[in-house]
Protein backbone atom coordinates (compact mmCIF):
# COMPACT_ATOMS: atom_id res chain seq x y z
CA UNK A 1 0.00 0.00 0.00
CA UNK A 2 2.98 2.14 1.08
CA UNK A 3 4.39 1.67 -2.60
CA UNK A 4 0.96 1.86 -4.30
CA UNK A 5 0.41 5.67 -1.95
CA UNK A 6 4.23 6.81 -2.81
CA UNK A 7 4.35 5.81 -6.62
CA UNK A 8 0.40 8.05 -6.86
CA UNK A 9 2.38 10.92 -4.84
CA UNK A 10 6.08 10.75 -7.49
CA UNK A 11 3.39 10.87 -10.45
CA UNK A 12 1.41 13.48 -9.13
CA UNK A 13 4.52 15.47 -8.74
CA UNK A 14 5.68 14.80 -12.64
CA UNK A 15 2.44 14.97 -14.12
CA UNK A 16 0.09 17.26 -12.19
CA UNK A 17 -2.32 18.78 -15.34
CA UNK A 18 -2.52 14.52 -16.02
CA UNK A 19 -3.78 13.73 -12.89
CA UNK A 20 -6.15 16.88 -12.47
CA UNK A 21 -7.81 16.23 -15.84
CA UNK A 22 -7.74 12.62 -14.92
CA UNK A 23 -9.55 13.27 -11.44
CA UNK A 24 -12.59 15.53 -13.03
CA UNK A 25 -12.90 13.03 -15.90
CA UNK A 26 -13.06 10.57 -13.37
CA UNK A 27 -15.69 12.26 -11.30
CA UNK A 28 -17.49 13.12 -14.76
CA UNK A 29 -17.43 9.21 -15.94
CA UNK A 30 -18.28 8.43 -11.95
CA UNK A 31 -21.25 10.80 -12.75
CA UNK A 32 -22.33 9.55 -15.65
CA UNK A 33 -22.63 6.10 -13.99
CA UNK A 34 -24.04 7.19 -11.16
CA UNK A 35 -27.06 8.26 -13.75
CA UNK A 36 -26.67 5.57 -15.87
CA UNK A 37 -27.30 3.37 -12.67
CA UNK A 38 -30.27 5.69 -11.79
CA UNK A 39 -31.63 5.59 -15.30
CA UNK A 40 -31.92 1.90 -15.21
CA UNK A 41 -33.05 1.63 -11.86
CA UNK A 42 -35.84 3.81 -12.52
CA UNK A 43 -36.60 2.29 -15.80
CA UNK A 44 -36.79 -1.19 -13.96
CA UNK A 45 -38.95 0.06 -11.68
CA UNK A 46 -41.16 1.25 -14.08
CA UNK A 47 -41.12 -1.67 -16.06
CA UNK A 48 -41.77 -3.81 -12.78
CA UNK A 49 -44.36 -2.21 -11.87
CA UNK A 50 -46.12 -2.53 -15.57
CA UNK A 51 -45.86 -6.21 -15.31
CA UNK A 52 -47.20 -5.81 -11.55
CA UNK A 53 -50.24 -4.08 -13.19
CA UNK A 54 -50.63 -6.18 -16.20
CA UNK A 55 -50.12 -9.84 -14.19
CA UNK A 56 -53.06 -7.96 -11.16
CA UNK A 57 -55.25 -7.10 -14.52
CA UNK A 58 -55.02 -10.54 -15.46
CA UNK A 59 -55.49 -12.23 -12.79
CA UNK A 60 -59.09 -10.27 -12.33
CA UNK A 61 -59.37 -11.77 -15.54
CA UNK A 62 -59.08 -15.02 -14.75
CA UNK A 63 -61.40 -14.83 -11.68
CA UNK A 64 -63.81 -12.71 -13.63
CA UNK A 65 -64.62 -15.59 -16.42
CA UNK A 66 -64.20 -18.23 -13.59
CA UNK A 67 -66.88 -17.09 -11.69
CA UNK A 68 -68.69 -16.17 -14.84
CA UNK A 69 -68.29 -19.43 -16.58
CA UNK A 70 -69.23 -21.71 -12.98
CA UNK A 71 -72.73 -19.24 -13.25
CA UNK A 72 -73.19 -20.30 -16.57
CA UNK A 73 -72.51 -24.21 -16.36
CA UNK A 74 -75.04 -24.23 -13.61
CA UNK A 75 -77.47 -23.28 -15.44
CA UNK A 76 -79.85 -25.83 -16.85
CA UNK A 77 -81.98 -23.92 -19.56
CA UNK A 78 -79.29 -22.21 -21.78
CA UNK A 79 -80.60 -21.68 -25.38
CA UNK A 80 -79.53 -19.72 -28.89
CA UNK A 81 -83.29 -18.07 -28.52
CA UNK A 82 -83.92 -14.67 -28.50
CA UNK A 83 -84.64 -14.53 -24.95
CA UNK A 84 -81.60 -16.86 -24.42
CA UNK A 85 -78.88 -14.37 -25.79
CA UNK A 86 -80.61 -11.48 -23.90
CA UNK A 87 -79.80 -13.08 -20.64
CA UNK A 88 -76.80 -14.22 -21.73
CA UNK A 89 -76.29 -10.38 -22.57
CA UNK A 90 -76.88 -9.39 -19.21
CA UNK A 91 -74.51 -11.69 -17.66
CA UNK A 92 -72.07 -10.34 -19.88
CA UNK A 93 -72.92 -6.60 -18.70
CA UNK A 94 -72.22 -7.54 -15.05
CA UNK A 95 -68.33 -7.67 -16.24
CA UNK A 96 -66.07 -5.70 -16.71
CA UNK A 97 -63.22 -7.99 -19.13
CA UNK A 98 -65.20 -10.21 -21.08
CA UNK A 99 -67.01 -9.16 -24.02
CA UNK A 100 -68.63 -11.62 -25.48
CA UNK A 101 -70.31 -15.01 -24.34
CA UNK A 102 -70.76 -18.34 -27.00
CA UNK A 103 -72.76 -21.66 -26.69
CA UNK A 104 -71.20 -24.62 -27.49
CA UNK A 105 -72.82 -28.19 -28.73
CA UNK A 106 -71.53 -31.27 -27.00
CA UNK A 107 -68.55 -31.62 -30.37
CA UNK A 108 -67.31 -28.07 -28.74
CA UNK A 109 -68.93 -26.21 -31.61
CA UNK A 110 -70.12 -22.76 -31.57
CA UNK A 111 -73.65 -22.63 -32.27
CA UNK A 112 -74.60 -19.24 -30.92
CA UNK A 113 -72.92 -16.01 -28.99
CA UNK A 114 -74.24 -12.40 -27.90
CA UNK A 115 -72.17 -10.70 -31.04
CA UNK A 116 -73.35 -13.36 -33.62
CA UNK A 117 -76.23 -14.38 -32.33
CA UNK A 118 -77.83 -17.81 -33.28
CA UNK A 119 -75.48 -19.91 -36.35
CA UNK A 120 -77.14 -21.53 -39.21
CA UNK A 121 -74.32 -24.07 -38.52
CA UNK A 122 -72.40 -24.71 -35.79
CA UNK A 123 -69.02 -23.23 -36.08
CA UNK A 124 -65.60 -25.40 -35.24
CA UNK A 125 -62.22 -23.60 -34.92
CA UNK A 126 -59.38 -25.61 -35.97
CA UNK A 127 -57.71 -23.84 -32.54
CA UNK A 128 -56.17 -26.05 -30.47
CA UNK A 129 -57.01 -26.16 -26.25
CA UNK A 130 -54.76 -25.31 -24.18
CA UNK A 131 -55.61 -26.49 -20.60
CA UNK A 132 -53.48 -24.84 -18.31
CA UNK A 133 -51.51 -25.80 -15.07
CA UNK A 134 -54.34 -24.79 -13.16
CA UNK A 135 -57.31 -26.60 -15.22
CA UNK A 136 -58.43 -23.67 -17.23
CA UNK A 137 -59.08 -24.63 -21.33
CA UNK A 138 -57.96 -21.66 -23.22
CA UNK A 139 -58.05 -20.80 -26.81
CA UNK A 140 -55.16 -18.50 -27.65
CA UNK A 141 -54.68 -15.45 -30.92
CA UNK A 142 -57.95 -16.39 -32.68
CA UNK A 143 -58.41 -13.74 -34.50
CA UNK A 144 -62.15 -12.57 -34.22
CA UNK A 145 -64.31 -9.10 -36.03
CA UNK A 146 -65.52 -6.72 -33.03
CA UNK A 147 -66.75 -3.36 -34.19
CA UNK A 148 -65.79 -3.93 -37.94
CA UNK A 149 -62.17 -4.43 -36.77
CA UNK A 150 -60.19 -7.83 -36.89
CA UNK A 151 -58.68 -8.91 -33.13
CA UNK A 152 -56.64 -11.31 -31.62
CA UNK A 153 -58.74 -12.81 -28.75
CA UNK A 154 -58.38 -15.20 -26.33
CA UNK A 155 -61.19 -17.51 -25.25
CA UNK A 156 -62.06 -19.44 -22.13
CA UNK A 157 -64.07 -21.88 -22.36
CA UNK A 158 -66.34 -25.37 -20.40
CA UNK A 159 -68.34 -28.20 -21.83
CA UNK A 160 -71.64 -26.53 -23.45
CA UNK A 161 -70.02 -22.59 -22.94
CA UNK A 162 -67.22 -20.14 -23.91
CA UNK A 163 -66.24 -16.18 -22.90
CA UNK A 164 -63.88 -14.28 -25.26
CA UNK A 165 -61.56 -11.94 -23.27
CA UNK A 166 -61.92 -8.12 -24.17
CA UNK A 167 -59.21 -7.88 -27.09
CA UNK A 168 -57.79 -4.70 -25.14
CA UNK A 169 -57.23 -6.26 -22.24
CA UNK A 170 -55.33 -8.74 -24.44
CA UNK A 171 -53.62 -6.18 -26.51
CA UNK A 172 -52.74 -4.26 -23.30
CA UNK A 173 -51.24 -8.28 -21.89
CA UNK A 174 -48.97 -8.19 -25.14
CA UNK A 175 -47.91 -4.44 -24.89
CA UNK A 176 -46.47 -5.18 -21.27
CA UNK A 177 -43.92 -7.58 -22.31
CA UNK A 178 -41.12 -8.61 -24.67
CA UNK A 179 -42.86 -12.10 -25.00
CA UNK A 180 -45.78 -13.06 -23.19
CA UNK A 181 -45.53 -17.43 -22.14
CA UNK A 182 -48.71 -19.70 -21.21
CA UNK A 183 -48.34 -22.12 -18.51
CA UNK A 184 -49.86 -25.75 -19.43
CA UNK A 185 -50.32 -29.09 -18.57
CA UNK A 186 -48.12 -29.59 -21.76
CA UNK A 187 -45.78 -27.14 -21.06
CA UNK A 188 -44.75 -23.75 -21.94
CA UNK A 189 -46.05 -22.12 -24.92
CA UNK A 190 -45.84 -19.02 -26.52
CA UNK A 191 -48.60 -16.69 -26.50
CA UNK A 192 -47.04 -13.51 -28.14
CA UNK A 193 -43.79 -11.83 -28.67
CA UNK A 194 -43.30 -8.19 -29.83
CA UNK A 195 -42.73 -7.55 -33.49
CA UNK A 196 -38.69 -7.13 -33.59
CA UNK A 197 -38.30 -9.66 -30.68
CA UNK A 198 -36.69 -13.43 -31.24
CA UNK A 199 -37.46 -15.74 -28.49
CA UNK A 200 -34.68 -18.10 -27.95
CA UNK A 201 -34.87 -21.54 -26.73
CA UNK A 202 -32.93 -20.14 -23.95
CA UNK A 203 -35.60 -17.35 -23.12
CA UNK A 204 -38.09 -20.29 -22.82
CA UNK A 205 -35.82 -22.20 -20.66
CA UNK A 206 -34.91 -19.44 -18.66
CA UNK A 207 -38.88 -19.01 -17.74
CA UNK A 208 -39.57 -22.77 -17.09
CA UNK A 209 -36.73 -22.67 -14.72
CA UNK A 210 -38.92 -19.84 -12.51
CA UNK A 211 -41.16 -20.18 -10.24
CA UNK A 212 -41.11 -16.73 -8.90
CA UNK A 213 -40.08 -13.04 -10.27
CA UNK A 214 -36.77 -12.98 -11.10
CA UNK A 215 -33.71 -9.47 -12.61
CA UNK A 216 -30.82 -10.40 -13.62
CA UNK A 217 -27.93 -8.88 -15.31
CA UNK A 218 -27.11 -10.51 -18.61
CA UNK A 219 -24.20 -8.34 -20.24
CA UNK A 220 -25.53 -5.10 -20.96
CA UNK A 221 -28.85 -6.08 -21.06
CA UNK A 222 -31.47 -6.96 -18.11
CA UNK A 223 -33.74 -9.51 -18.28
CA UNK A 224 -37.36 -9.18 -16.15
CA UNK A 225 -39.42 -12.59 -15.75
CA UNK A 226 -42.61 -11.58 -13.77
CA UNK A 227 -45.25 -14.55 -12.30
CA UNK A 228 -47.59 -14.52 -9.85
CA UNK A 229 -48.92 -17.56 -7.87
CA UNK A 230 -51.70 -19.37 -9.08
CA UNK A 231 -51.55 -17.35 -12.17
CA UNK A 232 -50.53 -18.92 -15.56
CA UNK A 233 -49.58 -16.08 -17.71
CA UNK A 234 -45.80 -15.49 -17.31
CA UNK A 235 -43.80 -12.04 -18.82
CA UNK A 236 -40.46 -11.49 -20.09
CA UNK A 237 -38.42 -8.86 -21.06
CA UNK A 238 -35.12 -7.95 -21.85
CA UNK A 239 -34.13 -3.99 -21.84
CA UNK A 240 -30.40 -3.12 -23.34
CA UNK A 241 -28.89 -0.36 -22.03
CA UNK A 242 -28.39 1.40 -25.40
CA UNK A 243 -32.41 1.09 -25.61
CA UNK A 244 -32.69 2.73 -22.17
CA UNK A 245 -30.62 5.71 -22.83
CA UNK A 246 -32.50 6.08 -26.12
CA UNK A 247 -35.77 5.94 -24.50
CA UNK A 248 -35.11 7.58 -21.57
CA UNK A 249 -33.52 11.64 -21.43
CA UNK A 250 -32.80 11.85 -17.72
CA UNK A 251 -28.97 10.96 -18.83
CA UNK A 252 -29.10 12.90 -21.88
CA UNK A 253 -30.74 15.99 -19.64
CA UNK A 254 -28.19 15.63 -17.17
CA UNK A 255 -25.07 15.25 -19.82
CA UNK A 256 -24.40 19.29 -19.54
CA UNK A 257 -24.37 19.20 -15.95
CA UNK A 258 -22.18 16.27 -15.34
CA UNK A 259 -19.30 18.09 -17.79
CA UNK A 260 -19.89 21.17 -15.90
CA UNK A 261 -19.02 19.48 -12.98
CA UNK A 262 -15.99 17.51 -14.35
CA UNK A 263 -14.18 20.98 -15.65
CA UNK A 264 -15.01 22.40 -11.92
CA UNK A 265 -13.63 19.72 -10.46
CA UNK A 266 -10.51 19.59 -12.60
CA UNK A 267 -10.19 23.73 -11.21
CA UNK A 268 -11.50 23.11 -7.86
CA UNK A 269 -8.49 19.30 -7.68
CA UNK A 270 -5.67 21.00 -10.03
CA UNK A 271 -4.11 23.03 -6.82
CA UNK A 272 -4.16 20.41 -4.50
CA UNK A 273 -2.81 18.11 -6.87
CA UNK A 274 0.44 20.16 -6.90
CA UNK A 275 0.12 20.28 -3.50
CA UNK A 276 0.52 16.61 -3.09
CA UNK A 277 3.25 16.52 -5.92
CA UNK A 278 5.21 18.31 -3.27
CA UNK A 279 8.41 16.60 -1.96
CA UNK A 280 7.02 16.62 1.67
CA UNK A 281 4.29 14.98 0.80
CA UNK A 282 6.55 11.96 -0.14
CA UNK A 283 9.79 12.70 2.03
CA UNK A 284 8.69 10.26 4.46
CA UNK A 285 9.28 7.32 1.53
CA UNK A 286 12.49 8.62 1.01
CA UNK A 287 13.92 8.61 4.37
CA UNK A 288 15.77 5.26 4.17
CA UNK A 289 18.91 3.28 2.78
CA UNK A 290 17.45 3.28 -0.81
CA UNK A 291 16.72 7.00 -1.43
CA UNK A 292 20.43 8.09 1.03
CA UNK A 293 23.08 9.40 -1.37
CA UNK A 294 25.61 10.06 1.38
CA UNK A 295 28.78 12.38 0.05
CA UNK A 296 31.95 12.84 2.43
CA UNK A 297 34.23 15.63 2.04
CA UNK A 298 37.50 14.98 2.95
CA UNK A 299 38.88 17.13 6.40
CA UNK A 300 42.72 17.76 5.76
CA UNK A 301 46.07 18.10 8.18
CA UNK A 302 46.59 22.06 6.81
CA UNK A 303 50.25 21.21 7.92
CA UNK A 304 51.15 17.88 5.95
CA UNK A 305 47.80 18.08 3.87
CA UNK A 306 46.57 14.82 4.14
CA UNK A 307 42.74 13.80 5.31
CA UNK A 308 42.17 13.02 8.88
CA UNK A 309 38.75 12.09 7.73
CA UNK A 310 35.34 13.24 6.76
CA UNK A 311 32.33 15.62 6.89
CA UNK A 312 28.99 13.06 5.68
CA UNK A 313 26.66 15.07 3.56
CA UNK A 314 23.45 13.70 3.02
CA UNK A 315 21.18 14.17 -0.54
CA UNK A 316 18.05 11.93 -0.94
CA UNK A 317 17.77 10.21 -4.73
CA UNK A 318 14.53 10.15 -6.74
CA UNK A 319 14.70 8.19 -9.48
CA UNK A 320 16.84 10.79 -11.64
CA UNK A 321 16.35 13.83 -9.29
CA UNK A 322 18.66 15.00 -6.66
CA UNK A 323 17.38 16.55 -4.09
CA UNK A 324 19.87 19.09 -2.16
CA UNK A 325 19.63 20.42 1.27
CA UNK A 326 17.51 23.68 0.58
CA UNK A 327 14.74 21.90 -0.66
CA UNK A 328 14.92 18.10 1.43
CA UNK A 329 15.68 19.88 4.91
CA UNK A 330 12.37 21.72 4.88
CA UNK A 331 10.75 19.02 3.41
CA UNK A 332 11.79 16.96 6.46
CA UNK A 333 11.77 19.02 8.96
CA UNK A 334 7.42 19.56 8.02
CA UNK A 335 7.14 16.37 8.31
CA UNK A 336 9.11 16.09 11.64
CA UNK A 337 11.10 13.07 10.01
CA UNK A 338 14.58 14.24 11.64
CA UNK A 339 15.13 12.10 13.57
CA UNK A 340 14.39 9.46 11.30
CA UNK A 341 16.41 11.37 8.62
CA UNK A 342 19.71 11.41 11.11
CA UNK A 343 19.82 7.92 12.12
CA UNK A 344 19.17 6.58 8.83
CA UNK A 345 22.58 9.02 7.43
CA UNK A 346 24.52 7.73 10.76
CA UNK A 347 23.73 4.34 10.21
CA UNK A 348 24.70 4.32 6.29
CA UNK A 349 27.66 6.23 6.93
CA UNK A 350 29.18 4.16 9.26
CA UNK A 351 28.41 0.53 7.00
CA UNK A 352 29.28 2.54 3.84
CA UNK A 353 33.26 3.56 5.40
CA UNK A 354 33.66 0.41 7.00
CA UNK A 355 32.65 -1.51 4.18
CA UNK A 356 34.99 0.69 1.58
CA UNK A 357 37.76 2.00 4.07
CA UNK A 358 40.56 0.05 4.48
CA UNK A 359 42.05 -0.28 8.24
CA UNK A 360 43.78 2.72 8.95
CA UNK A 361 47.11 1.36 11.16
CA UNK A 362 48.07 4.80 13.16
CA UNK A 363 45.51 7.68 14.37
CA UNK A 364 41.60 7.17 13.80
CA UNK A 365 39.65 8.18 10.70
CA UNK A 366 37.08 10.87 12.01
CA UNK A 367 33.67 10.93 10.81
CA UNK A 368 31.63 13.64 11.23
CA UNK A 369 27.84 13.39 11.09
CA UNK A 370 25.90 16.63 11.14
CA UNK A 371 22.86 16.09 13.58
CA UNK A 372 18.94 18.14 13.82
CA UNK A 373 19.40 20.05 17.43
CA UNK A 374 16.44 18.32 18.59
CA UNK A 375 18.03 14.92 17.83
CA UNK A 376 20.97 15.50 20.40
CA UNK A 377 19.66 13.28 22.33
CA UNK A 378 22.52 10.69 24.09
CA UNK A 379 19.70 7.97 24.77
CA UNK A 380 19.22 7.42 21.13
CA UNK A 381 22.41 8.30 19.47
CA UNK A 382 24.67 6.35 22.07
CA UNK A 383 23.27 2.82 21.49
CA UNK A 384 22.51 3.75 17.64
CA UNK A 385 26.31 4.97 16.86
CA UNK A 386 27.17 2.01 19.69
CA UNK A 387 26.03 -0.61 17.75
CA UNK A 388 26.56 0.27 14.27
CA UNK A 389 30.43 0.69 15.24
CA UNK A 390 30.09 -2.58 16.80
CA UNK A 391 28.46 -4.23 13.43
CA UNK A 392 31.27 -2.89 11.47
CA UNK A 393 34.21 -3.73 13.91
CA UNK A 394 35.92 -0.95 12.87
CA UNK A 395 38.17 0.11 16.11
CA UNK A 396 39.85 2.86 13.83
CA UNK A 397 36.63 5.42 13.42
CA UNK A 398 36.18 8.52 15.55
CA UNK A 399 32.72 9.60 15.56
CA UNK A 400 32.26 13.26 15.54
CA UNK A 401 28.62 15.26 16.02
CA UNK A 402 28.20 18.67 14.68
CA UNK A 403 25.92 21.34 16.00
CA UNK A 404 25.47 24.40 14.89
CA UNK A 405 25.93 27.51 16.66
CA UNK A 406 22.79 28.85 16.25
CA UNK A 407 21.23 25.75 18.32
CA UNK A 408 23.41 25.71 20.99
CA UNK A 409 21.32 25.98 24.47
CA UNK A 410 21.88 24.77 27.92
CA UNK A 411 19.42 21.99 27.15
CA UNK A 412 22.45 20.40 25.85
CA UNK A 413 24.85 20.20 27.96
CA UNK A 414 23.94 17.28 29.51
CA UNK A 415 23.47 15.47 26.66
CA UNK A 416 27.23 16.37 24.85
CA UNK A 417 28.09 15.86 28.41
CA UNK A 418 26.96 12.01 27.83
CA UNK A 419 28.31 11.45 24.38
CA UNK A 420 31.75 13.11 25.51
CA UNK A 421 31.84 10.02 28.13
CA UNK A 422 31.77 7.69 25.41
CA UNK A 423 34.15 8.83 23.46
CA UNK A 424 31.79 10.84 20.54
CA UNK A 425 33.35 14.09 19.60
CA UNK A 426 31.48 17.36 19.82
CA UNK A 427 31.84 19.94 17.04
CA UNK A 428 30.03 23.53 16.61
CA UNK A 429 29.39 24.13 13.29
CA UNK A 430 29.19 27.22 11.59
CA UNK A 431 31.09 29.04 14.67
CA UNK A 432 31.14 32.88 15.00
CA UNK A 433 27.94 32.89 12.98
CA UNK A 434 26.07 32.61 15.96
CA UNK A 435 24.79 34.26 18.56
CA UNK A 436 26.98 32.02 21.08
CA UNK A 437 29.86 33.66 24.05
CA UNK A 438 32.04 32.16 25.59
CA UNK A 439 30.55 30.83 28.69
CA UNK A 440 28.08 28.97 26.97
CA UNK A 441 30.92 27.37 24.82
CA UNK A 442 33.00 26.50 27.45
CA UNK A 443 29.89 24.72 29.18
CA UNK A 444 29.55 23.29 26.22
CA UNK A 445 33.10 22.44 25.90
CA UNK A 446 33.20 21.15 22.60
CA UNK A 447 36.61 19.53 21.22
CA UNK A 448 36.10 20.87 17.70
CA UNK A 449 35.86 24.75 16.33
CA UNK A 450 34.48 24.59 12.35
CA UNK A 451 35.29 28.08 11.60
CA UNK A 452 32.48 29.49 8.86
CA UNK A 453 33.35 29.56 5.43
CA UNK A 454 32.13 33.75 5.20
CA UNK A 455 35.30 34.18 7.80
CA UNK A 456 37.94 32.00 5.04
CA UNK A 457 36.07 33.97 2.11
CA UNK A 458 37.13 37.26 3.30
CA UNK A 459 40.33 36.28 4.78
CA UNK A 460 42.89 37.22 2.26
CA UNK A 461 41.17 40.69 1.83
CA UNK A 462 42.39 40.99 5.58
CA UNK A 463 38.52 42.59 6.56
CA UNK A 464 36.89 42.93 10.01
CA UNK A 465 35.49 39.41 9.89
CA UNK A 466 38.47 37.93 8.45
CA UNK A 467 40.42 39.24 11.31
CA UNK A 468 38.17 37.73 13.75
CA UNK A 469 39.89 34.43 13.28
CA UNK A 470 42.71 34.52 15.77
CA UNK A 471 39.48 35.43 18.24
CA UNK A 472 38.10 32.56 17.19
CA UNK A 473 41.53 30.72 17.70
CA UNK A 474 41.71 32.09 21.25
CA UNK A 475 37.85 30.78 22.45
CA UNK A 476 39.03 27.59 21.07
CA UNK A 477 42.07 27.31 22.88
CA UNK A 478 40.32 28.16 25.87
CA UNK A 479 38.00 25.74 25.94
CA UNK A 480 41.02 22.86 25.01
CA UNK A 481 39.11 22.90 21.05
CA UNK A 482 40.77 22.66 17.84
CA UNK A 483 39.24 24.34 15.00
CA UNK A 484 38.85 23.75 11.65
CA UNK A 485 38.24 26.28 8.58
CA UNK A 486 35.38 25.21 6.15
CA UNK A 487 34.91 26.36 2.73
CA UNK A 488 38.90 26.77 1.55
CA UNK A 489 38.41 27.56 -2.35
CA UNK A 490 42.10 28.62 -2.76
CA UNK A 491 45.10 27.01 -1.89
CA UNK A 492 46.54 30.63 -0.83
CA UNK A 493 44.24 30.32 1.71
CA UNK A 494 46.04 27.29 3.32
CA UNK A 495 49.03 29.67 4.71
CA UNK A 496 47.35 32.08 5.62
CA UNK A 497 45.16 29.77 8.24
CA UNK A 498 48.08 27.92 8.80
CA UNK A 499 49.46 31.80 9.90
CA UNK A 500 46.22 32.16 12.54
CA UNK A 501 46.93 28.87 14.32
CA UNK A 502 43.99 27.06 12.52
CA UNK A 503 45.49 23.46 11.70
CA UNK A 504 43.05 21.91 10.07
CA UNK A 505 40.64 22.65 7.27
CA UNK A 506 38.29 21.16 4.15
CA UNK A 507 36.80 22.59 1.18
CA UNK A 508 36.59 22.52 -2.81
CA UNK A 509 40.68 24.06 -2.92
CA UNK A 510 41.58 20.73 -1.00
CA UNK A 511 38.54 18.23 -1.61
CA UNK A 512 35.51 18.13 -2.66
CA UNK A 513 32.33 16.32 -1.67
CA UNK A 514 32.22 12.60 -3.30
CA UNK A 515 30.42 9.58 -3.43
CA UNK A 516 31.91 6.39 -1.53
CA UNK A 517 33.74 5.02 -4.66
CA UNK A 518 35.32 8.13 -5.56
CA UNK A 519 36.59 9.47 -2.15
CA UNK A 520 38.21 5.72 -1.10
CA UNK A 521 39.70 6.26 -4.78
CA UNK A 522 40.94 9.92 -3.43
CA UNK A 523 42.13 8.46 -0.19
CA UNK A 524 43.89 5.46 -1.72
CA UNK A 525 45.54 7.58 -4.85
CA UNK A 526 46.30 10.64 -2.76
CA UNK A 527 50.21 11.79 -2.82
CA UNK A 528 51.66 13.80 0.14
CA UNK A 529 51.51 17.42 -0.50
CA UNK A 530 54.08 20.31 0.72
Amino acid sequence: MNKIRYWLLLKMAEMPRFFAFGIGLLLAFALVLGALVATVWLDQRRLSQQHEDTLRTFQKVAAESTELLDRLVALDDLRCSEAGLISLNSYLLGTRYLREIGLLDDERRLTCSTALGALYEPIKGNYPVHITSSGAELLVNVPLTMSGKKQSAIIVQRPRVNVVVSPYVTDDLYASADVVWLRTRAGLILLHARTGIEQSSDMKVRVARQNATRFVWRGLSYELISMTPGLDVVLQTQRSLFTIVRHDMLLPAFLPGLLLIAALAIAAVSPYVQKLGRLSHRIRFLCDDAHLMLLYQPVFDLRTMRPIGCEVLARLKEGDQTWPPDQMIPAIMSQGLERNFDHAVMRKAIHELAEHLPQIDQDKFSIALNCFPQNIEASRLIPLLADALEECGRKDFEICIEVTEHSLSSELITEVQQLKAHGFLIAVDDFGTGYSNLRTVTQLSPQILKIDRSFVYELEDNTVRSNLIPEIVRIASAVNAYTVAEGIEKIEQVELLLSEGVPYGQGYALGRPMNINAFINFLVGEPQRQ
